[in-house]
Protein backbone atom coordinates (compact mmCIF):
# COMPACT_ATOMS: atom_id res chain seq x y z
CA UNK A 1 0.00 0.00 0.00
CA UNK A 2 0.44 3.72 0.06
CA UNK A 3 2.57 5.25 2.87
CA UNK A 4 0.29 7.79 4.95
CA UNK A 5 1.31 10.36 6.74
CA UNK A 6 0.62 14.45 7.14
CA UNK A 7 2.99 16.90 6.15
CA UNK A 8 3.19 20.42 6.61
CA UNK A 9 2.48 23.59 4.98
CA UNK A 10 3.84 23.64 0.93
CA UNK A 11 4.80 19.75 0.98
CA UNK A 12 6.52 19.09 -2.24
CA UNK A 13 5.34 16.26 -3.97
CA UNK A 14 7.55 13.31 -4.69
CA UNK A 15 10.96 12.97 -6.07
CA UNK A 16 13.09 10.29 -7.38
CA UNK A 17 16.05 9.47 -5.34
CA UNK A 18 19.74 9.68 -7.34
CA UNK A 19 21.87 6.59 -7.21
CA UNK A 20 25.33 5.78 -8.14
CA UNK A 21 25.95 3.45 -11.43
CA UNK A 22 26.46 -0.09 -9.44
CA UNK A 23 26.10 -3.52 -11.01
CA UNK A 24 22.11 -5.02 -11.00
CA UNK A 25 20.75 -5.56 -7.61
CA UNK A 26 17.21 -6.61 -6.22
CA UNK A 27 16.12 -3.05 -5.38
CA UNK A 28 15.06 -2.17 -2.00
CA UNK A 29 11.88 -3.06 -1.27
CA UNK A 30 9.62 0.37 -0.63
CA UNK A 31 7.37 0.64 2.53
CA UNK A 32 4.23 2.55 3.62
CA UNK A 33 4.14 4.95 6.03
CA UNK A 34 1.59 6.67 7.46
CA UNK A 35 1.47 10.34 9.36
CA UNK A 36 -1.05 11.94 10.77
CA UNK A 37 -0.50 15.90 11.93
CA UNK A 38 -2.07 19.46 12.40
CA UNK A 39 -2.40 21.84 9.73
CA UNK A 40 0.05 24.50 10.47
CA UNK A 41 -1.45 27.36 8.58
CA UNK A 42 -5.48 27.62 8.24
CA UNK A 43 -5.15 26.56 4.81
CA UNK A 44 -2.65 24.17 3.34
CA UNK A 45 -0.78 25.68 0.61
CA UNK A 46 -1.85 23.69 -2.64
CA UNK A 47 1.55 22.86 -4.77
CA UNK A 48 1.38 23.97 -8.76
CA UNK A 49 0.73 21.05 -10.79
CA UNK A 50 3.77 18.91 -11.87
CA UNK A 51 5.53 19.22 -14.96
CA UNK A 52 5.56 16.23 -17.32
CA UNK A 53 9.05 14.11 -16.67
CA UNK A 54 11.18 14.82 -19.46
CA UNK A 55 13.59 12.43 -21.06
CA UNK A 56 14.52 9.81 -18.25
CA UNK A 57 13.74 6.07 -19.52
CA UNK A 58 11.61 3.98 -17.61
CA UNK A 59 12.82 0.30 -17.30
CA UNK A 60 10.36 -2.92 -17.38
CA UNK A 61 11.62 -6.63 -16.23
CA UNK A 62 9.64 -8.70 -18.80
CA UNK A 63 9.36 -12.52 -18.46
CA UNK A 64 8.51 -12.35 -14.89
CA UNK A 65 6.81 -16.04 -13.93
CA UNK A 66 4.40 -15.66 -11.55
CA UNK A 67 2.58 -12.56 -11.80
CA UNK A 68 -0.69 -13.81 -12.16
CA UNK A 69 -0.27 -15.37 -8.52
CA UNK A 70 -0.06 -12.01 -7.35
CA UNK A 71 -3.57 -12.27 -7.73
CA UNK A 72 -3.59 -15.34 -6.33
CA UNK A 73 -6.76 -15.32 -3.62
CA UNK A 74 -5.68 -15.54 0.12
CA UNK A 75 -8.29 -17.97 1.33
CA UNK A 76 -7.76 -21.86 0.52
CA UNK A 77 -11.33 -22.21 -0.32
CA UNK A 78 -11.38 -19.30 -2.50
CA UNK A 79 -7.81 -20.67 -4.27
CA UNK A 80 -9.61 -24.16 -4.59
CA UNK A 81 -12.73 -22.57 -5.92
CA UNK A 82 -10.55 -20.51 -8.64
CA UNK A 83 -8.52 -23.52 -9.44
CA UNK A 84 -11.90 -25.23 -10.21
CA UNK A 85 -13.73 -22.37 -12.25
CA UNK A 86 -10.08 -22.16 -14.38
CA UNK A 87 -10.26 -25.81 -15.15
CA UNK A 88 -13.38 -25.86 -16.04
CA UNK A 89 -13.43 -22.54 -18.60
CA UNK A 90 -10.41 -24.17 -20.58
CA UNK A 91 -12.05 -27.71 -20.82
CA UNK A 92 -14.75 -25.51 -22.48
CA UNK A 93 -12.45 -23.45 -24.54
CA UNK A 94 -9.78 -26.74 -25.27
CA UNK A 95 -13.24 -28.68 -26.78
CA UNK A 96 -14.74 -25.56 -28.75
CA UNK A 97 -11.20 -25.11 -30.24
CA UNK A 98 -11.02 -28.48 -31.07
CA UNK A 99 -14.51 -28.82 -33.01
CA UNK A 100 -13.82 -25.89 -34.75
CA UNK A 101 -10.86 -26.86 -36.29
CA UNK A 102 -11.88 -30.49 -37.17
CA UNK A 103 -14.76 -29.10 -39.09
CA UNK A 104 -17.38 -31.69 -38.36
CA UNK A 105 -20.65 -31.58 -39.78
CA UNK A 106 -22.93 -29.63 -38.50
CA UNK A 107 -20.06 -27.21 -36.80
CA UNK A 108 -22.55 -24.99 -35.19
CA UNK A 109 -24.98 -27.37 -33.57
CA UNK A 110 -22.10 -29.42 -32.26
CA UNK A 111 -20.51 -26.42 -30.19
CA UNK A 112 -23.87 -25.09 -29.08
CA UNK A 113 -24.44 -28.92 -27.44
CA UNK A 114 -20.90 -28.22 -25.90
CA UNK A 115 -21.88 -25.46 -24.16
CA UNK A 116 -25.15 -27.18 -23.57
CA UNK A 117 -23.11 -29.70 -21.30
CA UNK A 118 -20.78 -27.61 -19.90
CA UNK A 119 -23.93 -25.45 -18.49
CA UNK A 120 -25.60 -27.97 -17.40
CA UNK A 121 -22.65 -29.06 -15.38
CA UNK A 122 -21.34 -26.47 -14.18
CA UNK A 123 -23.58 -23.22 -14.39
CA UNK A 124 -27.11 -21.69 -13.52
CA UNK A 125 -28.43 -21.51 -16.67
CA UNK A 126 -28.77 -23.09 -19.56
CA UNK A 127 -28.91 -20.59 -22.04
CA UNK A 128 -26.20 -21.26 -24.63
CA UNK A 129 -27.06 -18.39 -26.91
CA UNK A 130 -24.68 -15.59 -24.76
CA UNK A 131 -21.36 -17.94 -24.78
CA UNK A 132 -21.83 -19.54 -28.27
CA UNK A 133 -22.34 -15.77 -29.78
CA UNK A 134 -19.43 -14.87 -27.90
CA UNK A 135 -16.83 -17.80 -29.14
CA UNK A 136 -17.89 -17.31 -32.65
CA UNK A 137 -16.43 -13.40 -31.98
CA UNK A 138 -13.59 -14.02 -30.14
CA UNK A 139 -11.91 -16.98 -33.06
CA UNK A 140 -9.75 -14.72 -34.71
CA UNK A 141 -7.59 -14.65 -31.26
CA UNK A 142 -7.50 -18.47 -32.07
CA UNK A 143 -5.60 -19.01 -35.51
CA UNK A 144 -7.31 -22.59 -36.93
CA UNK A 145 -4.52 -25.56 -36.80
CA UNK A 146 -4.47 -27.95 -39.60
CA UNK A 147 -1.96 -31.30 -38.57
CA UNK A 148 -0.18 -28.77 -35.77
CA UNK A 149 0.29 -25.72 -38.10
CA UNK A 150 -1.40 -22.38 -38.56
CA UNK A 151 -3.79 -21.29 -40.73
CA UNK A 152 -4.02 -17.95 -39.99
CA UNK A 153 -3.47 -15.31 -37.44
CA UNK A 154 -5.04 -12.10 -36.30
CA UNK A 155 -1.95 -10.62 -38.56
CA UNK A 156 -2.62 -11.81 -41.76
CA UNK A 157 -6.69 -11.77 -40.99
CA UNK A 158 -6.79 -8.39 -40.22
CA UNK A 159 -5.41 -5.33 -42.37
CA UNK A 160 -5.93 -2.86 -39.22
CA UNK A 161 -5.44 -3.17 -35.62
CA UNK A 162 -8.92 -1.76 -34.97
CA UNK A 163 -10.10 -5.28 -36.21
CA UNK A 164 -9.01 -7.04 -32.96
CA UNK A 165 -10.27 -4.69 -30.45
CA UNK A 166 -14.04 -6.59 -30.47
CA UNK A 167 -12.59 -9.83 -30.96
CA UNK A 168 -10.67 -9.09 -27.73
CA UNK A 169 -13.89 -7.35 -26.02
CA UNK A 170 -15.15 -11.03 -26.69
CA UNK A 171 -12.76 -12.96 -25.48
CA UNK A 172 -12.78 -11.19 -21.66
CA UNK A 173 -16.61 -11.50 -21.83
CA UNK A 174 -16.74 -15.07 -22.30
CA UNK A 175 -14.13 -15.69 -19.66
CA UNK A 176 -16.66 -12.64 -17.39
CA UNK A 177 -19.79 -14.93 -18.48
CA UNK A 178 -18.36 -18.20 -17.62
CA UNK A 179 -17.57 -17.03 -13.92
CA UNK A 180 -20.20 -15.14 -13.85
CA UNK A 181 -22.39 -18.50 -14.56
CA UNK A 182 -20.88 -20.96 -12.38
CA UNK A 183 -22.33 -22.30 -9.26
CA UNK A 184 -21.12 -25.45 -8.28
CA UNK A 185 -18.35 -23.68 -6.46
CA UNK A 186 -17.30 -23.63 -2.04
CA UNK A 187 -16.69 -19.99 -3.05
CA UNK A 188 -17.80 -17.47 -5.22
CA UNK A 189 -16.37 -14.70 -7.20
CA UNK A 190 -15.78 -11.11 -5.46
CA UNK A 191 -16.44 -9.54 -8.57
CA UNK A 192 -16.25 -9.65 -12.50
CA UNK A 193 -13.89 -8.23 -14.78
CA UNK A 194 -15.33 -6.79 -18.01
CA UNK A 195 -14.48 -4.57 -20.31
CA UNK A 196 -16.17 -1.11 -21.16
CA UNK A 197 -18.94 -0.76 -23.94
CA UNK A 198 -16.34 0.92 -26.35
CA UNK A 199 -12.98 1.00 -27.58
CA UNK A 200 -10.63 3.05 -29.30
CA UNK A 201 -11.88 6.05 -27.32
CA UNK A 202 -10.73 8.58 -24.67
CA UNK A 203 -11.80 8.21 -21.18
CA UNK A 204 -14.98 10.94 -20.28
CA UNK A 205 -13.04 12.46 -17.16
CA UNK A 206 -9.07 12.30 -18.83
CA UNK A 207 -6.78 15.46 -19.22
CA UNK A 208 -5.11 14.32 -22.09
CA UNK A 209 -6.52 13.42 -25.48
CA UNK A 210 -5.18 10.02 -26.04
CA UNK A 211 -7.31 7.23 -26.80
CA UNK A 212 -7.00 3.56 -25.33
CA UNK A 213 -7.85 0.40 -26.81
CA UNK A 214 -9.46 -1.46 -24.05
CA UNK A 215 -10.40 -0.30 -20.50
CA UNK A 216 -10.99 -2.77 -17.89
CA UNK A 217 -13.62 -2.27 -15.09
CA UNK A 218 -14.58 -3.93 -12.31
CA UNK A 219 -18.54 -5.20 -12.29
CA UNK A 220 -20.13 -4.90 -8.38
CA UNK A 221 -17.30 -3.88 -6.86
CA UNK A 222 -18.34 -0.71 -4.99
CA UNK A 223 -15.44 -0.63 -2.56
CA UNK A 224 -12.90 0.29 -5.31
CA UNK A 225 -13.81 3.49 -6.93
CA UNK A 226 -13.11 6.62 -5.34
CA UNK A 227 -14.37 9.81 -6.83
CA UNK A 228 -11.66 11.98 -9.38
CA UNK A 229 -9.81 14.58 -8.47
CA UNK A 230 -6.93 14.61 -11.10
CA UNK A 231 -6.13 17.54 -10.54
CA UNK A 232 -4.17 17.85 -6.95
CA UNK A 233 -7.06 20.12 -4.73
CA UNK A 234 -10.43 19.57 -6.71
CA UNK A 235 -13.48 18.64 -4.68
CA UNK A 236 -14.40 15.06 -4.65
CA UNK A 237 -17.95 14.23 -6.88
CA UNK A 238 -19.77 11.22 -6.60
CA UNK A 239 -18.39 8.89 -9.95
CA UNK A 240 -21.18 7.98 -12.66
CA UNK A 241 -20.97 4.09 -12.83
CA UNK A 242 -23.29 4.04 -15.69
CA UNK A 243 -20.91 5.04 -18.10
CA UNK A 244 -20.50 3.19 -21.37
CA UNK A 245 -17.56 5.03 -22.13
CA UNK A 246 -13.98 4.79 -20.00
CA UNK A 247 -13.86 6.93 -16.77
CA UNK A 248 -10.36 7.01 -15.52
CA UNK A 249 -11.92 7.30 -11.88
CA UNK A 250 -13.43 3.61 -12.33
CA UNK A 251 -11.16 1.72 -14.71
CA UNK A 252 -9.15 -1.66 -13.48
CA UNK A 253 -6.51 -1.67 -15.89
CA UNK A 254 -5.89 -0.91 -19.44
CA UNK A 255 -5.30 -3.43 -22.56
CA UNK A 256 -3.14 -2.36 -25.28
CA UNK A 257 -3.01 -4.28 -28.67
CA UNK A 258 -0.89 -4.31 -31.65
CA UNK A 259 -0.92 -6.18 -35.12
CA UNK A 260 2.47 -7.27 -34.52
CA UNK A 261 4.69 -8.71 -32.12
CA UNK A 262 7.60 -6.30 -33.43
CA UNK A 263 5.49 -3.88 -31.63
CA UNK A 264 5.50 -5.13 -28.28
CA UNK A 265 7.77 -2.01 -26.97
CA UNK A 266 5.44 0.15 -28.18
CA UNK A 267 2.47 -1.08 -26.87
CA UNK A 268 4.22 -1.30 -23.25
CA UNK A 269 5.47 2.76 -23.61
CA UNK A 270 1.86 3.40 -24.57
CA UNK A 271 0.27 1.36 -21.51
CA UNK A 272 2.71 3.15 -19.02
CA UNK A 273 1.41 6.67 -20.16
CA UNK A 274 -2.02 5.67 -19.66
CA UNK A 275 -1.65 3.91 -16.40
CA UNK A 276 -0.05 6.63 -15.17
CA UNK A 277 -3.29 8.83 -15.16
CA UNK A 278 -4.84 6.10 -12.81
CA UNK A 279 -3.27 6.70 -9.96
CA UNK A 280 -3.57 10.69 -9.99
CA UNK A 281 -7.57 9.89 -10.60
CA UNK A 282 -7.84 6.79 -7.80
CA UNK A 283 -6.65 7.91 -4.52
CA UNK A 284 -7.15 4.64 -2.94
CA UNK A 285 -4.52 3.01 -5.89
CA UNK A 286 -1.77 1.06 -4.45
CA UNK A 287 -0.30 -0.44 -7.46
CA UNK A 288 -1.69 -0.46 -10.91
CA UNK A 289 -2.21 -3.76 -13.43
CA UNK A 290 -2.43 -3.41 -17.39
CA UNK A 291 -1.93 -5.82 -20.17
CA UNK A 292 -0.60 -6.11 -23.77
CA UNK A 293 -1.75 -8.27 -26.65
CA UNK A 294 0.38 -8.21 -29.87
CA UNK A 295 -0.94 -10.56 -32.53
CA UNK A 296 -2.05 -13.55 -30.36
CA UNK A 297 1.16 -12.86 -27.22
CA UNK A 298 -0.31 -11.28 -24.36
CA UNK A 299 1.67 -10.12 -21.40
CA UNK A 300 0.27 -9.10 -18.14
CA UNK A 301 1.75 -6.24 -16.31
CA UNK A 302 1.75 -5.40 -12.44
CA UNK A 303 3.27 -1.77 -12.02
CA UNK A 304 4.11 -0.55 -8.39
CA UNK A 305 6.37 2.91 -7.24
CA UNK A 306 9.66 1.24 -7.73
CA UNK A 307 8.94 -1.62 -10.01
CA UNK A 308 7.33 -2.82 -13.64
CA UNK A 309 7.13 -6.11 -14.30
CA UNK A 310 5.43 -7.81 -17.68
CA UNK A 311 4.67 -11.37 -17.45
CA UNK A 312 5.76 -14.38 -19.69
CA UNK A 313 4.19 -14.71 -22.84
CA UNK A 314 0.68 -16.19 -22.85
CA UNK A 315 -0.30 -17.11 -26.46
CA UNK A 316 -3.36 -17.67 -27.52
CA UNK A 317 -2.51 -19.77 -30.05
CA UNK A 318 -1.80 -22.92 -27.81
CA UNK A 319 -3.86 -24.21 -25.23
CA UNK A 320 -1.43 -23.66 -22.17
CA UNK A 321 -1.41 -19.95 -23.53
CA UNK A 322 -5.33 -19.65 -23.38
CA UNK A 323 -5.35 -21.34 -20.03
CA UNK A 324 -2.58 -18.82 -18.22
CA UNK A 325 -4.81 -16.15 -19.73
CA UNK A 326 -8.20 -17.61 -18.25
CA UNK A 327 -6.15 -18.06 -14.75
CA UNK A 328 -4.97 -14.33 -14.85
CA UNK A 329 -8.82 -13.21 -15.03
CA UNK A 330 -10.34 -15.76 -12.75
CA UNK A 331 -7.53 -14.60 -9.91
CA UNK A 332 -8.82 -10.90 -10.70
CA UNK A 333 -12.56 -12.31 -9.68
CA UNK A 334 -11.61 -14.43 -6.79
CA UNK A 335 -8.83 -12.54 -4.57
CA UNK A 336 -9.04 -9.57 -2.20
CA UNK A 337 -9.51 -5.86 -3.18
CA UNK A 338 -5.79 -5.64 -2.01
CA UNK A 339 -4.73 -7.80 -4.32
CA UNK A 340 -6.36 -5.97 -7.32
CA UNK A 341 -4.27 -2.77 -5.96
CA UNK A 342 -6.97 -0.90 -3.86
CA UNK A 343 -6.34 0.35 -0.48
CA UNK A 344 -8.91 -1.72 2.12
CA UNK A 345 -8.41 1.59 4.69
CA UNK A 346 -9.53 4.39 2.21
CA UNK A 347 -13.26 4.45 0.88
CA UNK A 348 -15.68 6.41 -0.07
CA UNK A 349 -18.53 7.78 1.78
CA UNK A 350 -21.34 8.31 -0.76
CA UNK A 351 -24.48 9.91 1.98
CA UNK A 352 -21.69 12.70 3.18
CA UNK A 353 -19.66 12.80 -0.31
CA UNK A 354 -16.17 12.48 1.23
CA UNK A 355 -13.00 10.06 1.36
CA UNK A 356 -12.84 8.00 4.48
CA UNK A 357 -9.12 7.06 5.54
CA UNK A 358 -9.30 4.45 8.52
CA UNK A 359 -5.78 4.89 10.64
CA UNK A 360 -4.32 1.90 12.00
CA UNK A 361 -5.01 1.29 15.61
CA UNK A 362 -2.84 1.49 18.88
CA UNK A 363 -2.71 -0.32 22.00
CA UNK A 364 -4.36 2.29 23.69
CA UNK A 365 -6.73 3.93 20.82
CA UNK A 366 -9.19 2.12 18.22
CA UNK A 367 -8.96 2.58 14.47
CA UNK A 368 -10.28 6.00 13.45
CA UNK A 369 -11.90 7.03 10.50
CA UNK A 370 -10.96 10.33 8.93
CA UNK A 371 -12.95 12.01 6.32
CA UNK A 372 -11.56 14.53 3.59
CA UNK A 373 -13.17 16.16 0.69
CA UNK A 374 -9.72 17.70 -0.51
CA UNK A 375 -7.01 16.20 -2.32
CA UNK A 376 -3.76 18.37 -1.90
CA UNK A 377 -0.98 16.37 -3.55
CA UNK A 378 -2.28 13.50 -5.72
CA UNK A 379 -0.12 10.51 -7.35
CA UNK A 380 0.46 11.79 -11.26
CA UNK A 381 3.89 9.95 -11.74
CA UNK A 382 4.01 6.19 -12.98
CA UNK A 383 6.82 5.96 -10.52
CA UNK A 384 8.06 7.49 -7.02
CA UNK A 385 6.86 8.07 -3.87
CA UNK A 386 3.31 8.21 -5.35
CA UNK A 387 2.44 10.95 -2.33
CA UNK A 388 -0.79 11.99 -1.58
CA UNK A 389 -2.08 14.67 1.02
CA UNK A 390 -5.37 15.07 2.23
CA UNK A 391 -7.15 17.69 4.31
CA UNK A 392 -8.93 15.66 7.08
CA UNK A 393 -11.34 16.18 10.05
CA UNK A 394 -12.12 13.29 12.51
CA UNK A 395 -15.39 14.76 12.70
CA UNK A 396 -17.65 13.11 9.86
CA UNK A 397 -19.53 16.04 7.57
CA UNK A 398 -23.11 16.66 6.51
CA UNK A 399 -24.02 16.24 3.17
CA UNK A 400 -22.74 19.27 1.35
CA UNK A 401 -25.16 22.07 1.17
CA UNK A 402 -26.61 23.01 -2.65
CA UNK A 403 -27.90 25.73 -1.88
CA UNK A 404 -24.77 27.44 -0.72
CA UNK A 405 -23.68 28.72 -3.65
CA UNK A 406 -20.24 30.96 -2.57
CA UNK A 407 -18.73 27.69 -0.91
CA UNK A 408 -17.61 24.24 -3.07
CA UNK A 409 -18.23 21.04 -1.35
CA UNK A 410 -14.51 20.63 0.25
CA UNK A 411 -15.13 24.73 1.48
CA UNK A 412 -18.36 23.60 3.84
CA UNK A 413 -16.08 21.31 5.84
CA UNK A 414 -13.61 22.12 8.31
CA UNK A 415 -10.22 20.30 7.82
CA UNK A 416 -7.59 20.60 10.96
CA UNK A 417 -5.36 17.66 9.99
CA UNK A 418 -3.71 16.51 7.13
CA UNK A 419 -3.04 12.66 5.74
CA UNK A 420 0.15 12.16 3.75
CA UNK A 421 0.08 8.86 2.43
CA UNK A 422 3.57 7.63 0.50
CA UNK A 423 5.93 4.85 -0.68
CA UNK A 424 9.22 5.20 0.90
CA UNK A 425 12.89 3.67 0.09
CA UNK A 426 13.37 2.10 3.68
CA UNK A 427 15.15 -0.49 5.62
CA UNK A 428 13.88 -4.19 6.82
CA UNK A 429 13.88 -3.22 10.84
CA UNK A 430 12.02 -0.14 11.39
CA UNK A 431 14.89 1.05 14.18
CA UNK A 432 17.26 1.35 11.19
CA UNK A 433 15.41 3.65 9.31
CA UNK A 434 17.06 6.60 9.40
CA UNK A 435 14.37 8.69 7.09
CA UNK A 436 11.35 7.71 9.04
CA UNK A 437 8.98 10.93 8.87
CA UNK A 438 6.91 9.78 11.72
CA UNK A 439 9.69 9.60 13.87
CA UNK A 440 11.13 12.56 13.37
CA UNK A 441 7.81 14.63 13.62
CA UNK A 442 7.36 12.77 16.70
CA UNK A 443 10.73 14.33 18.20
CA UNK A 444 9.36 17.39 16.70
CA UNK A 445 6.17 17.03 18.85
CA UNK A 446 7.29 16.04 22.28
CA UNK A 447 10.25 19.47 22.05
CA UNK A 448 7.96 22.05 20.95
CA UNK A 449 5.16 21.27 22.80
CA UNK A 450 5.28 23.46 25.20
CA UNK A 451 7.47 26.03 23.40
CA UNK A 452 4.49 28.92 22.59
CA UNK A 453 6.99 30.84 20.28
CA UNK A 454 6.88 28.15 17.60
CA UNK A 455 3.50 27.04 17.74
CA UNK A 456 1.40 26.82 14.77
CA UNK A 457 5.10 26.27 12.48
CA UNK A 458 5.46 22.86 12.84
CA UNK A 459 3.80 19.85 12.15
CA UNK A 460 2.47 18.21 15.01
CA UNK A 461 1.39 14.41 14.57
CA UNK A 462 -1.79 13.23 16.37
CA UNK A 463 -1.99 11.73 19.57
CA UNK A 464 -5.02 9.96 18.88
CA UNK A 465 -3.97 7.97 15.84
CA UNK A 466 -1.41 5.60 14.42
CA UNK A 467 1.53 7.13 12.50
CA UNK A 468 4.40 5.57 10.76
CA UNK A 469 4.75 1.86 8.68
CA UNK A 470 1.40 0.56 7.99
CA UNK A 471 0.37 -3.33 7.82
CA UNK A 472 -2.56 -4.76 6.35
CA UNK A 473 -4.76 -7.69 7.91
CA UNK A 474 -4.67 -10.98 6.05
CA UNK A 475 -7.86 -12.03 5.07
CA UNK A 476 -7.27 -15.31 5.59
CA UNK A 477 -5.35 -15.53 8.76
CA UNK A 478 -6.44 -12.29 10.00
CA UNK A 479 -2.62 -11.63 10.96
CA UNK A 480 -0.96 -8.37 10.18
CA UNK A 481 1.82 -8.04 7.84
CA UNK A 482 3.81 -4.86 6.67
CA UNK A 483 2.97 -2.92 3.26
CA UNK A 484 5.86 -3.36 1.31
CA UNK A 485 6.34 -3.69 -2.26
CA UNK A 486 7.83 -7.23 -1.46
CA UNK A 487 4.86 -8.41 -0.07
CA UNK A 488 2.67 -6.66 -2.64
CA UNK A 489 4.39 -9.40 -5.16
CA UNK A 490 5.46 -12.07 -3.00
CA UNK A 491 8.36 -13.32 -2.55
CA UNK A 492 8.54 -15.23 -5.94
CA UNK A 493 7.91 -12.18 -8.35
CA UNK A 494 10.04 -9.46 -6.17
CA UNK A 495 13.12 -12.10 -6.14
CA UNK A 496 13.22 -11.81 -10.16
CA UNK A 497 13.34 -7.90 -10.28
CA UNK A 498 16.81 -6.20 -10.55
CA UNK A 499 17.88 -3.07 -12.00
CA UNK A 500 17.89 -4.32 -15.41
CA UNK A 501 15.60 -4.76 -17.99
CA UNK A 502 13.97 -2.95 -21.47
CA UNK A 503 14.36 0.88 -21.39
CA UNK A 504 10.88 1.97 -22.89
Amino acid sequence: MHNSSSGGSGEPSFSGHTRKEEPPRTPVSTKRTMEISALVTPEAKRPKKSDKSKGKATYLKPDIRGIANVALASSPTAKGAATQTTNSISKLVEALVRCRDSKPDGYAEKSKQIIQRWLKNNARSTNQARLYSLFQQLQLLIPIEENGERKDSPQVLVAVESKMYEPAKALIGFISECIRLQTKLKAQPKRLIEPFEKVDTSPVDSEHSWRVDIAMRCRSMSDTSLSPSTSGHSAVKEPNQGLSRPNVANTFAYIELKRHVKDTNEAYAQLFRYTKEIYAAQHNRRFAWGMIMCNTIVNACVFGPNYAAASEDMDLATAAGRKDFIRLFVNWSFCDSCKLGYDPAISYDYSSQCIVIQSEPTAGNPSKALYSREVLICAERMFGRHTRCFAVSANKPPPPDPSDKQRKPHQQMKCDSIVKDSWVEAPEDPAEDTRDEARHLSVITEKLQNVSSVRGMYPRLRDDCQSGRVHLTDPATGNLYEDTSNTVLGETVWSQLDESGTAL
